[in-house]
């Protein structure tokens, strides 16, 4: 939230304890409304406990007894709508101009100072490993491009990516640097913008990579790019339509087709498509 324009304060609330979060909110602050993005129950519960005279949302979950201003859910669009249609929906209901909304990263790019060629990867999800492409195939790539440039490899994603992050580093050797489960999201922030590219799965870096104005390649397995692929222009996603995706699963109950696929050579022509255009 600190690289949007218009944001006057950023409140973080406590993950544990509803009461501990309300007493913040009361504390801190008194607001005339609240937007609620996300559909949980708990949002709507932290903002009706707190006092706060107008709640707006979708009804979500068991919590339209929480909200004085719902949102009509939207029609199933064919095809579908990206989720951040959905966001700036209740902000044409609260009275807002959306009629000209783009999405835009130029305002906040970094262009990256020096000439070394880093490449973020993004192996994990944090949803479940049906979202994930083979970590092998990850280090497959690298090993590849490597032996074409000069290419740095930054290992991204959390703690719970630990193993995934091991083994692909250990298998690109001294080009790679693993910052798995290292950096808070300041300094993901920083980092991401020395990166020329950024190769992921379906991950919240994706978004954060182009909102900064990372050019990314983002593999697509279970879920849907037309929902939740990366916004903005000069990226590139990689998805086979096989008969079972999108199916919105944690963990695949079957041979994980979608992901295998995807080949190491198609990926690395992504790769090498994206940084052709920036010599």
């Amino acid at each position: 939230w600190k690289l949007v324009p218009g944001v006057d304060a950023i409140i973080p609330l406590p993950n544990g304890s509803l009461l501990s979060a309300v007493g913040l909110l009361r504390r801190r602050s008194h607001f005339d409304a609240v937007i609620l993005f996300p559909n949980s129950l708990r949002v709507a519960l932290e903002s009706w406990l707190s006092g706060i005279p107008r709640t707006v949302g979708y009804h979500g979950h068991w919590r339209r007894w929480l909200l004085n201003q719902t949102v009509p859910e939207p029609r199933t669009s064919v095809p579908p709508e990206h989720h951040s249609l959905r966001f700036v929906r209740i902000a044409r209901e609260c009275g807002a101009e959306t009629s000209a909304v783009q999405h835009r990263t130029s305002n906040i790019q970094i262009t990256v100072a020096d000439q070394s060629l880093k490449i973020g990867l993004c192996p994990g999800a944090e949803y479940g490993p049906a979202k994930r492409w083979l970590p092998e195939r990850f280090a497959e790539l690298a090993t590849k491009i490597s032996g074409q440039t000069s290419a740095q490899w930054i290992l991204f994603g959390t703690k719970n990516d630990a193993t995934i992050g091991d083994q692909i580093a250990a298998a690109i050797g001294d080009h790679c640097v693993n910052r798995i489960g290292q950096t808070t999201l300041d300094e993901l922030i920083n980092e991401l913008r020395e990166c020329r590219l950024l190769l992921t799965n379906d991950t919240g870096t994706m978004h954060l990579a182009a909102l900064l104005g990372v050019p990314v390649v983002a593999i697509f397995g279970s879920t849907e790019p037309r929902l939740t692929g990366p916004l903005g222009n000069g990226h590139v996603v990689l998805r086979h339509h096989v008969e079972c995706s999108p199916c919105f699963l944690r963990k695949c109950p079957i041979d994980f087709r979608c992901m295998k696929e995807v080949s190491t050579q198609e990926v690395v022509d992504a790769l090498l498509s994206i940084l052709a255009k920036q010599v």
